[in-house]
């Protein structure tokens, strides 16, 4: 009942703040964005209604009227008689005209009587008004056009364009408005972003009812004015090329070669009991439309998409304010569930991840069904609820913090003076680790020690050498916790350091030998420094490391613990920093560690000093000294030399490798030990078989 009450205490105030939201319209333009979106990307799943035709005049009519007919814009009405003439003559069902005839024809009277007499004898022209503020020049409706029905009061809404009664109109000539089946307007209804989502499919004006364009194609079509919405949310095809347009010229062409007797290309039976549409779409005639498939769409685009959708009954219904309030809700109450129910999972770390997994996965799910329901053609709201779920899923974080934080916050303080930040971290993640044990896990493991650190403590007073150690340390420790390490502790001058625990390092080995290496180079960088507050004595640093697997955790007793690593492969780094001194080397590492570095990329080169049989371990480890890539090449010719010598002595030919080792042991520390040891065993030949083992002779 606590986590029910906690996640009422979330939802209802979320919930209230969201309808707040909605009704200042904070969310209107993400709405309208997800809207748009879904409609572009359902557009695909509908065909076009293969009833409706277009025919436009674009570029290619207009070079076929200049070149063919001699026409130049604006065309005689002749040609629109006989595109009138080709449609009628094949039994379309209705020719709407896209355009505003609002003055004479300039080539005279006759010429609007063609255009008139075609449109009566066919009976299916439809003409169009325009209601404009400054354009509208017409107070009442001509008594030559044919009248619109009368307004029903208890059918029709007074809401139409604005103060619809305000608004003059734009209408026909008499001579064209006279021969009209219909008068049809196409005034778009566009929202508050300027694109069109949805049309009205009658305007009031005056005393009448007028049909838009679309819906006049409708009527004129045959059909009856049966439970037509007032408005509806057009569903739009990809593209206005989807109807496959006719160019107007072809359709001149065809007319004109019917005249004449000639065969024609195009046929008027093609378009039997077909809604014609005649637009402009050459550039800068026709006008353009925004709408959610295209920022430049024909503005005869809108009326074809009305009558698809009324014909095919593929549209956009949205839910009302009750459905959407409760689809909210819903989703607000699901957006909080995960961080109040998820308080077992011991792994803050685990908890989180689970919350944001869960969150993003109801997200993932109610687009997936919101995007469905819109090809179905239901479109439900998508911004407001994706703000309800992500303040519900915040607003859930936040009170967890609050209940949870106060003990988090105890454990990090009560840690924070004995152990690492990262071990206090995973603490913090996952409390259950307040306990003895540990687990097995491949680590790379890094044990350092100054050279002669004894004689430089007792020429030092206690001050000046803590402060010359802190120093020292602090550049190290830097190093190794940048390079993602976990340093596991301080023995005086010594650093033991390990890598991928308790945080997970992909490439450890490799992190663990460049951290290697940018130690010993900032070592020279401030051992001028160093050696001299030292009292002039050298300040050299051997370091130790190995690759492998060990058991790391918290180890101790049940009252003081500390996080820490075991194992075989922890004993052998350790014993590699100690037997840097018997080759000189400063930096050596076992082949796991070298092998690792190299499979992830590693730009250090690595000379093979010894097969080493280190204390402690029975079988003997390839030991190498680890460098970087200058210089390597400074010493390549010398690295050459040890390198063949070596391979003598691993086949016990001693005179052989010593006399290449003494050519190089004046600048080659490793090559002037193993002359030395060269001259040793010539002395007392080995017992038994030789492996070309070196024995380490201390830890």
């Amino acid at each position: 009942m606590k986590k029910i009450r906690r996640l009422f205490f979330i939802s209802i105030p979320v919930f209230f703040i969201v309808l707040f939201f909605i009704y200042l319209g904070v969310f209107k333009q993400a709405e309208y964005f997800f809207y748009d979106d879904r409609m572009n990307r359902t557009a695909s799943y509908f065909s076009p209604s293969d009833e409706i035709v277009l025919v436009l005049v674009d570029q290619k009519s207009l070079n076929y009227a200049a070149s063919e007919r001699g026409w130049t814009w604006p065309w005689p009405r002749e040609a629109y008689a006989e595109i009138v003439d080709f449609f009628s003559g094949g039994g379309a069902k209705s020719v709407a005209f896209d355009m505003l005839f609002t003055e004479p024809s300039s080539y005279g009277n006759a010429d609007d009587k063609k255009f008139a007499d075609a449109s009566k004898e066919s009976g299916i022209v439809i003409q169009t008004v325009f209601f404009d503020r400054v354009q509208g020049n017409m107070q009442s409706w001509p008594d030559s056009a044919p009248k619109p029905e009368p307004i029903d009061e208890t059918s029709l809404s007074k809401n139409g364009l604005g103060p619809a009664k305000e608004l003059p109109g734009i209408f026909p000539i008499d001579e064209i408005a006279s021969s009209a089946r219909l008068i049809g307007n196409v005034n778009s209804l566009s929202d508050s972003d300027g694109t069109i989502r949805r049309a009205r499919l009658f305007y009031r004006w005056k005393n009448y009812k007028i049909p838009t364009l679309g819906v006049a194609s409708y009527f004129v079509g045959g059909n009856e004015d049966e439970a037509l919405p007032e408005e509806l949310n057009l569903r739009f095809t990809k593209s206005i090329d989807d109807y496959l347009p006719y160019s107007a010229g072809d359709i001149l062409k065809a007319q004109a070669d019917i005249r004449a007797g000639r065969e024609s290309e195009l046929n008027p039976e093609d378009f039997e009991d077909m809604y014609v549409f005649f637009g402009l779409y050459a550039p800068g005639l026709f006008d353009i439309c925004q709408t959610p498939v295209s920022a430049s769409y024909p503005g005869v685009g809108i009326h074809i998409t009305l009558l698809d959708n009324i014909l095919s009954g593929n549209r956009i219904v949205e839910t009302g304010f009750l459905i959407n309030a409760l689809i909210i809700l819903i989703c607000i109450i699901l957006a909080g569930l995960p961080e109040i129910f998820s308080e077992k999972i011991k792994s803050r770390t685990a908890s989180i991840i689970v919350n944001a997994v869960s969150f993003l996965v109801f997200v993932a799910l109610y687009l997936f069904i919101a995007y469905y329901l819109f090809r179905l053609g239901i479109a439900i709201p998508a911004a407001s609820v994706l703000a309800g779920m992500v303040l519900s899923f915040v607003a859930s974080l936040a009170v967890s913090y609050m209940v949870e934080g106060k003990q988090r916050r105890y454990l990090k303080n009560a840690f924070k003076q004995y152990l690492s930040p990262a071990v206090i971290e995973q603490l913090i993640a996952d409390p259950s680790q307040l306990k003895l044990g540990g687990e097995r896990k491949e680590i790379s493991i890094f044990f350092s020690d100054l050279q002669g650190f004894t004689s430089i403590s007792e020429s030092l007073t206690p001050e000046a050498l803590t402060e010359l150690l802190n120093d020292y340390l602090s550049d190290m420790s830097k190093i190794i916790l940048d390079s993602g390490g976990t340093i596991d502790k301080y023995e005086g001058d010594a650093i033991i350091a390990f890598w991928n625990a308790p945080a997970r390092v992909e490439h450890h080995a490799l992190s663990a030998l460049e951290a290697a290496w940018a130690c010993q180079k900032k070592l020279e960088e401030r051992r001028a420094d160093f050696e001299k507050r030292a009292g002039g004595r050298p300040f050299k640093m051997r370091i130790g490391l190995n690759t492998g697997f060990a058991i790391v955790g918290n180890m101790g007793s049940v009252s003081r613990f500390d996080y820490t690593m075991l194992g075989d492969s922890v004993n052998l780094a350790a014993r590699l920093e100690g037997l840097n001194k018997q080759f000189g080397s400063y930096t050596m590492c076992a082949e796991a560690a070298k092998k690792q570095a190299e499979e992830s990329g590693t730009v250090l080169k690595f000379r093979e000093l010894a097969r080493a049989a280190v204390v402690g371990k029975s079988e003997p480890v390839v030991v190498y000294e680890v460098m970087d890539e200058k210089t390597y090449n400074e010493k390549k010719a010398l690295l050459d030399s040890f390198g063949r010598g070596l391979k003598e002595f691993y086949a016990g030919n001693f005179k052989e490798a010593l006399n290449i080792f003494v050519q190089t042991e004046e600048a080659d520390p490793p090559s002037k030990h193993y002359a030395e040891k060269c001259k040793t065993l010539i002395s007392q030949k080995p017992e038994g078989e030789w492996l070309g083992i070196w024995k380490a002779d201390t830890k």
